[in-house]
Order: C-alpha cells, then sequence, then structure tokens
C-alpha cells in the first residue's frame, strides 16, 4: 500500500509510530480499567458468556450495572472488530496482489490481476475473503483444529520481521551496500537498489538497533512454537511449530519446482526519490 502513498518515505513511518504510541497507551488504559472493575476473575470466568468464551461482557456488565448499558459498550467493540477486519482484509488482498504481480504466489496470473473499472485486484480480495470465512468455519467443527491453523499468526508474524531486520543488518554492516540520497545525483538508479530514506537511525545506533530487534525477534520466534504446558495433549498443543514446518516446507518445494523459473525479485514500479 506504500506504493499508492505520496512521500511514503516519512509517512509510512511516522503513521507506524504513531499508531503504536497511541493504540499503546489507549490499551494500557484500557487494560487498567478493566482490572480495576473485575472484583471476581472466577466468577466471570464462570458467568455464562465467560463460559461461552467472552468473558468481557461480564464485566461490562458488573461494571455498568444494566443490560443496556453493557450492550452499548459490546456494541462498539463489535463496530471495532467490523472495522478490523476490513482493514485486515485490504491488508491482506493487497499482499496477495503484490506477490502475485511480483510472479512469487501459486496462480500469480490471476491474483495479480487488477479490475478495470474499479481498479481493486478482486481476485486478490475473494480469495483471501474465502479463506478468512472458512478458517472461521473451522471452529464449529473443531476449536482444536481451529486454535492449530491460527497458531501459525504469532510464528509467521516474527519470522517476517527477523528476516526483514536480519537484511536490514547485514547490509548496514556491507560498506557502501546502502546509499544516500545526495549520493544519487547524476547517477542512475537501478531496480532493487537500496537508497537511504529521510527516516533511519544511521551509525551504530541503527546497528545496534538492529541487532536488537533481530535478537528479540529470534527469541519470541523461538518460544512462539512452545506449548504451554510440558506434557500437552492435543487441546494444548502448540501446533505452530508444525504449521510453519509445514508453510515453510511448501514454500521451498513450490520455489525449487516453478517459482524460481519466473520468480526474479520484487517488481519495482516507484523510484526510492
Amino acid at each position: 500500500m506504500a506504493e499508492e502513498i505520496h512521500g511514503a518515505n516519512v509517512v509510512i513511518p511516522w503513521c507506524m509510530l504513531s499508531t503504536t504510541l497511541l493504540n499503546g497507551a489507549l490499551g494500557f488504559a484500557m487494560v487498567i480499567v478493566v482490572l480495576f472493575v473485575t472484583v471476581d476473575i472466577d466468577a466471570v470466568l464462570a458467568s455464562p458468556t465467560g463460559v461461552l468464551g467472552f468473558p468481557f461482557m461480564q464485566i461490562f456488565y458488573d461494571a455498568a450495572g444494566s443490560v443496556r448499558g453493557a450492550s452499548a459498550m459490546i456494541c462498539i467493540i463489535i463496530i471495532m472488530d467490523i472495522c478490523a477486519a476490513i482493514a485486515f482484509l485490504a491488508t491482506s488482498s493487497r499482499i496477495v496482489f503484490a506477490f502475485g504481480r511480483d510472479r512469487g504466489l501459486p496462480f500469480w496470473r490471476t491474483m495479480s490481476k487488477v479490475q478495470s473499472g474499479s481498479a481493486i485486484p478482486l481476485y486478490a480480495i475473494c480469495v483471501m475473503a474465502l479463506v478468512s470465512c472458512t478458517i472461521g468455519l473451522i471452529n464449529i467443527g473443531s476449536a482444536i483444529a481451529f486454535n492449530a491453523v491460527i497458531s501459525v499468526g504469532v510464528s509467521s508474524l516474527y519470522a517476517s520481521y527477523v528476516l526483514t531486520e536480519a537484511l536490514l543488518l547485514y547490509h548496514r554492516c556491507t560498506p557502501d551496500s546502502i546509499r544516500h540520497r545526495n549520493q544519487m545525483a547524476r547517477t542512475t538508479w537501478h531496480a532493487n537498489e537500496l537508497v537511504w530514506g529521510p527516516f533511519h537511525v544511521p551509525g551504530v545506533w541503527g546497528i545496534l538497533l538492529n541487532a536488537l530487534g533481530v535478537g528479540y525477534g529470534v527469541i519470541v520466534f523461538v518460544f512462539s512454537l512452545f506449548p504451554t504446558v510440558v506434557h500437552p495433549d492435543p487441546a494444548h498443543m502448540n501446533w505452530s511449530c508444525l504449521m510453519t514446518g509445514s508453510i515453510m516446507l511448501f514454500a521451498v518445494v513450490y520455489y525449487y519446482a516453478y517459482a524460481r523459473k519466473v520468480y526474479t525479485g520484487p517488481v519495482v514500479e516507484v523510484a526510492p526519490y
């Protein structure tokens, strides 16, 4: 989506930092309020809504003291979930479209198509909507299978963080691997050549921050694969190790079987300066 934003090299970092600070502050305040109004945790978990997996509804009811007040607060949560689902669908479908455009996905010709009338990647949106609905339906049949599928979220998220941060750390430690904008005058920029934007931490502090990010990401990634108990049964097993390994195995097999013939790296449509 950064390709569609003017001044993305400044706007995107500021958006990431501001939303992190704002959501972090609001989330911390919400946690304090919930802990303050939750008198008996065991009673909340044993309540009718707590048994169903929605203890916050009982907390809202206890805090508001009325069904109407609790319903109003629950409606706010539902509206936020709907907005978040729309944002997640837009983001995931855009990623599918972009990776399909780069020829890195199966059926990339279809995933990279953009509708002429609406100028949106309709096929990518439909695929991600179908995947989301399918994952949601799994929970109806088996909660264990549902948890096994969604358990890959944390490990894959931090794997993507570690990969990008490790590559950036590698280029930081390699002399002249990333050029500055003032070095680009009267030179030709080549596709996929790295150029520093105006928003970065230079020098040794940047290397230290990158190294800290890589170390933290590796630790979280490794422990995200561990179960929460010593001798887990299927219901308490952390299946992210199986899901992550399966995805990595599929990616490697797909690359050597087909993708290496068509995938040559990201398709660059905009210059960095």
